[in-house]
C-alpha cells in the first residue's frame, strides 16, 4: 500500500450529504469535536486522523451513511467506543477517512436472566451493562477486561478478554446482526429466521456459520450481539502466585498448562512480571530516575516486595464450597512445589460481595474498573502512553522464555523498560509486552514505536504472531502471516471485494485492502 492519506477537500460533498442523513450535531468537523476520536499516544506531527466523525443512533443511520459513503466512495473507519487505546484508538488506517463512531447506540436490549444472555447494542461500555444489571436487580455476573471503559462489543470483535470463565468474549457471543457495506442487514445464526426462538441460545443456522468473518476486518458494521453471562458463585477466591526469580519462570508455565487445560483454573489468569506489578501502584520515578532501561539491582528491588516477585500471576476458583477447595488444595500443591513460588488466596461469598478496594479483585468479579490505567502512567504520569505487542504461543517454559528473552532484548537496547502482562487460555496465551513510554518525550515515543515494529519479524521467526497490531503495522503482521503466498490475506481480500466492491468500508483494517486501493 502506498497511500496513507485522503488528499484535502476530498470529501466536501459526502459532509454534507451526511449532515443532512444524521443531523449536524452528529457529523464533528472541528479538531476538538474530533480529538477524542484518534489515537490518544500518538507521536507527534502527521498521523492517522479522521477527516469527520460521524455518530449514527439507529440501524437505519447507520445504512444511510453506508449509501452516501458508496455514492461517493468515500472510506469510513468504524469503532464502536474507540477506547483500543494501545492499538491506535479510534483513529482510521487512512488519515482523512469517516470514523463511524457508534457511541450512540448504546442500549442495552434484553437481559435474559433464565439464560444467562443479554442482547447489547456496540456503544454499550462495560460500565453500561454492569449499571444495568445492577439497577434492574439482577444477580448474574458478566465479564469484563482491566479497563472498563471501551465496548463490550468492540472488545468481542478485537478477540478482547476478561478474566471471569467467560472471559473470551468472542468464543461466548451468540447471534450478531451486521450491517453489510451495501446497507443491507444481516442477522447471523438462528436470528436467519423471522421468528427467531433461539437467536441468544444457539449460535449456529443451517450452512455456514460466518460470525468469525466480522472479527478483525472490515466486511461489516456489528450492530447487535449477544454476549454471555454467569450466575453469582457461591464462592469467589481470587488468588496470586509469586514467583521470586526468573530461573524457574520456564518450570512454573510447565506446572500451569496441565491446571488450565483441566479446568482447576477456570477463569483466564494474568501474569505480571515485576515492572508491570510496579506499574499497577505507581511511577517508574518512584524506583529509578536513570534514562536508561531498569537495572537488574532495581528490578530485584521491585521483586521484594511484599505480594510481588519476579513473576506474578493473578487468578480466580467460582464454584461451590466443595468444588472451591478441592481445586485450591490442588493448586497450592503444585505451585508451592517451584522452587521459590508461593501462593495465596483470599475468599468471599459471591452472592454477597463487598465493596472492592483491589481493582485486580474487581476485574476478576466481573467488576469494571480504569484503576489499572495506572500502568501507562510509568513513563509519563498523565501522558504516559503505551503500545501492545501481543504475540500468541502455547502455555509452555521454553516458548514463554524465548519471547521474554526477545522482547527485553529490544527493548533494553533502546533504553525502554520491559513490562509484560500475559494473558493465559485454556491451552495458550498472550504475551502482551506493555511498551509504555512518555508521550512528551518524541525521543522515546518514536523509539517504543520503532521498538514495536523490530520484535515483528524475530518472534515470526520464532512461531509467533501477534493476534491484533496498532495501526501503525498492521501491514507488517499481516504480511508475517505468508503462508502459502500470504494465502489468508488474499482469502480476505477476495471477501472484502466481494462484499464491499467500492472499498469503502475501513480499507486497511489488518492490512486487508480493497482492490482499488491494492492496485494503487
Amino acid at each position: 500500500m502506498n497511500q496513507d492519506a485522503l488528499p484535502p477537500g476530498s470529501l466536501d460533498a459526502a459532509i454534507r450529504e451526511m449532515e443532512a442523513a444524521l443531523g449536524k450535531d452528529n457529523v464533528l468537523t472541528e479538531a476538538e469535536g474530533m480529538a477524542d476520536h484518534g489515537d490518544p499516544f500518538a507521536p507527534p506531527g502527521e498521523w492517522y486522523s479522521p477527516g469527520a466523525v460521524l455518530l449514527p443512533g439507529s440501524v437505519e443511520e447507520v445504512q444511510a451513511l453506508l449509501r452516501i459513503a458508496n455514492r461517493h466512495k468515500t472510506p469510513i473507519w468504524t469503532s464502536s467506543q474507540g477506547r483500543n487505546k494501545g492499538y491506535g484508538g479510534g483513529a482510521p488506517r487512512v488519515s482523512g477517512s469517516f470514523v463511524v463512531s457508534l457511541r450512540r447506540m448504546n442500549r442495552v436490549l434484553e437481559v435474559d436472566e433464565e439464560n444467562c444472555m443479554a442482547l447489547v447494542e456496540p456503544g454499550v461500555r462495560f460500565f453500561d451493562l454492569y449499571e444495568h444489571l445492577r439497577s434492574t436487580g439482577s444477580k448474574l455476573w458478566m465479564s469484563v477486561p482491566d479497563l472498563g471503559g471501551g465496548s463490550v462489543i468492540g472488545n468481542a470483535l478485537e478477540h478482547g478478554v476478561g478474566y471471569t470463565p467467560i472471559g473470551d468474549h468472542f468464543g461466548q457471543h451468540c447471534g450478531m446482526e451486521v450491517v453489510l457495506a451495501n446497507g443491507d442487514v444481516l442477522r447471523t445464526g438462528m436470528g436467519g429466521m423471522s421468528n427467531p426462538h433461539n437467536w441468544l441460545i444457539y449460535p449456529h443456522s443451517a450452512g455456514p456459520t460466518p460470525d468469525g468473518l466480522f472479527t478483525q476486518s472490515n466486511y461489516g458494521i456489528v450492530t447487535k450481539m449477544g454476549v454471555s453471562l454467569f450466575h453469582a458463585p457461591e464462592v469467589y477466591a481470587p488468588g496470586w502466585f509469586m514467583l521470586d526469580n526468573e530461573e524457574h519462570f520456564g518450570s512454573f508455565l510447565e506446572v500451569l498448562r496441565p491446571l488450565m487445560i483441566d479446568g482447576t483454573i477456570p477463569n483466564q489468569p494474568m501474569i505480571i512480571n515485576a515492572v508491570c506489578a510496579a506499574s499497577a501502584f505507581g511511577e517508574r520515578k518512584e524506583w529509578y530516575t536513570g534514562e536508561d532501561s531498569i537495572p537488574e539491582e532495581v528490578l530485584d528491588k521491585i521483586a521484594a516486595t511484599p505480594g510481588f516477585g519476579r513473576w506474578v500471576m493473578r487468578f480466580a476458583l467460582y464454584g461451590d464450597a466443595p468444588v472451591v477447595a478441592h481445586n485450591r488444595a490442588k493448586i497450592e500443591k503444585a505451585f508451592t512445589a517451584i522452587p521459590g513460588g508461593s501462593v495465596v488466596f483470599e475468599e468471599f461469598d459471591g452472592r454477597n460481595l463487598p465493596e472492592f478496594d483491589n481493582p485486580h479483585h474487581r476485574v476478576q468479579a466481573g467488576i469494571p474498573s480504569m484503576a489499572l490505567d495506572q500502568m501507562t502512567r510509568w513513563y509519563g504520569g498523565e501522558e504516559g502512553g503505551h503500545i501492545g505487542f501481543s504475540c500468541a504461543m502455547p502455555i509452555a517454559g521454553k516458548d514463554g522464555c524465548a519471547i521474554r528473552d526477545l522482547t527485553r532484548k529490544v527493548l533494553n537496547e533502546r533504553g525502554l523498560d520491559y513490562s509484560a502482562a500475559i494473558i493465559v487460555g485454556k491451552r495458550s496465551m498472550i504475551h502482551v509486552a506493555l511498551v509504555v513510554f512518555d508521550t512528551k518525550n518524541e525521543r522515546q515515543t518514536r523509539e517504543a514505536y520503532a521498538a514495536t515494529k523490530a520484535m515483528l519479524e524475530p518472534a515470526a521467526k520464532l512461531g509467533y504472531g501477534e493476534y491484533r497490531s496498532h495501526l501503525d503495522f498492521m501491514d507488517e503482521v499481516a504480511a508475517l502471516y505468508d503462508f502459502n503466498d500470504n494465502a489468508q490475506r488474499r482469502f480476505a481480500e477476495t471477501i472484502k471485494d466481494v462484499l464491499d466492491p467500492n472499498g469503502i468500508l475501513s480499507p486497511g483494517k489488518q492490512g486487508i485492502w480493497p482492490k482499488a486501493w491494492r492496485e494503487g
